[in-house]
């Protein structure tokens, strides 16, 4: 155990940096005997003990483990020469830390008059984003707008309909104007040679729960779940087929002063029936997917879409006319395809995951006047996905806890 109660963090580029930090709460809590509520940092350079931003999310309450301690570091720090050496420490102590209502980002949850949630808003000092939980929210026939985010205003202008919106023009907007929804999900199907190699399930027209909620200093941060789906497959673990209830877990941040959203996913299954339970061992598992993205934003008139073949984790698309808007993705599981115009239709972009357990995405909302969409969304995923500042608790020697990958997500 550390007598000193350090963190060290280790900058894995080669230029100084600061920003925001996320790791595993667990085992600082069990190594340091210290409650969340009562949580202080300090960047050790630091002799006047100023605390640090830093808040503790319960991710999922059925799932402790993946609790997560989220801390800015507002002074830069240098790059890591090697593995074996660490770019600074956080002192961690116990005393009474800044009311977390004093953050800047916020949640706001919509309910209906049954009771449940129907929308959330995330709220920053650049962004406003609305999220629908539910598929139709004018309670109308057009009910495909589940789990996408129908309004987002970046610095009081809206961004998925901005040529309106730059010429005052709200009520008018385009009624299918939505970004962030995760239109279909494919799992590995059951070996069969009259049966499809993967199994599709549609998530447009289903509704999300509200999983949990919170605000702190650091983020805002919403976690959704989606309807529960039958899925007959191999298990992750054993590689046997099971029959299992899942849900598309969705992980949604928006930091302080953030004009970028970080979303991590991940498919929860539990076993269907008692047969299932004792022929597969695990009570939960997280079998690997594939996500399947669209945005429907009008971006004007022929619009640049930049992918470079060298970093297929993030691709831009921007508009070459005032008010130059733009619009980023990254990933750490990459970019399979993209689909632009989707389907025909010029303002609709589709495009599809790889493969995996999990995965960690950032949107990226622009005004770019120099036309420097694709720098803007490769710094991005190089700092908050590729290279993200890591940290672990100090041990006798100066090194670094290695991080689960669920964990790595810092932006």
């Amino acid at each position: 155990m550390s007598v000193l109660n350090l963190l060290a963090v280790s900058n894995p580029s080669d230029y100084w940096r600061s920003g925001p930090v996320i790791l595993p709460w667990r085992p600082i809590a069990q190594q340091f005997h210290i409650s969340s509520q009562e949580l202080l940092l300090s960047d050790l350079r630091d002799r006047t003990h100023t605390p640090l931003l830093a808040q503790v999310d319960s991710v999922d309450p059925g799932d402790p483990s993946r609790d997560v301690l989220t801390f800015f570091l507002d002074r830069t720090i240098p790059p890591s020469l090697d593995d074996s050496i660490t770019s600074g420490f956080i002192r961690v102590a116990s005393g009474q830390p800044m009311p977390q209502s004093l953050g800047e980002a916020s949640v706001e949850v919509i309910h209906g008059t049954d009771g449940r949630a129907r929308g959330v808003r995330l709220v920053n000092n650049r962004l406003i984003v609305w999220i629908n939980l539910i598929p139709a929210p004018e309670n109308d026939r057009r009910d495909w707008y589940a789990g996408s985010a129908t309004s987002i205003q970046l610095d009081r202008q809206e961004m998925l309909d901005p040529f309106r919106a730059a010429a005052g023009e709200w009520m008018g907007q385009d009624p299918e104007k939505r970004c962030l929804q995760i239109s279909q999900l494919q799992l590995p199907g059951p070996p069969h040679p009259t049966q499809p190699p993967c199994y599709e399930v549609s998530l447009f027209n289903h509704p999300y729960r509200l999983v949990s909620q919170s605000s702190g200093l650091v983020r805002a941060r919403i976690t959704l779940a989606s309807e529960p789906f039958d899925y007959m497959g191999p298990d992750p673990i054993t590689g046997n087929n099971r029959h299992l209830i899942c849900e598309l877990y969705r992980v949604i941040s928006l930091y302080a002063r953030a004009n970028y959203l970080v979303e991590e996913l991940f498919v929860k299954g539990k076993p269907k029936g008692e047969e299932d339970r004792a022929f597969g061992g695990a009570e939960a598992v997280n079998p690997n997917f594939s996500a399947h993205y669209f945005t429907h934003m009008n971006l004007g008139p022929q619009p640049h879409l930049y992918q470079p073949p060298h970093a297929p984790g993030w691709f831009a698309i921007g508009s070459v006319a005032t008010p130059y808007p733009g619009y980023g993705f990254a990933t750490d599981v990459n970019v399979e395809t993209v689909e632009y115009p989707h389907g025909g239709h010029e303002n609709c972009i589709a495009w599809r995951l790889l493969p995996g357990k999990s995965a960690k995405c950032l949107h990226l909302f622009m005004r770019c006047p120099q036309q420097d969409f694709e720098a803007q969304i490769g710094k991005a995923w190089y700092e908050l996905i590729y290279k993200p500042i890591q940290a672990g608790i100090y041990e006798d020697e100066i090194s670094a806890v290695s991080l689960p990958e669920s964990h790595l997500v810092s932006a």
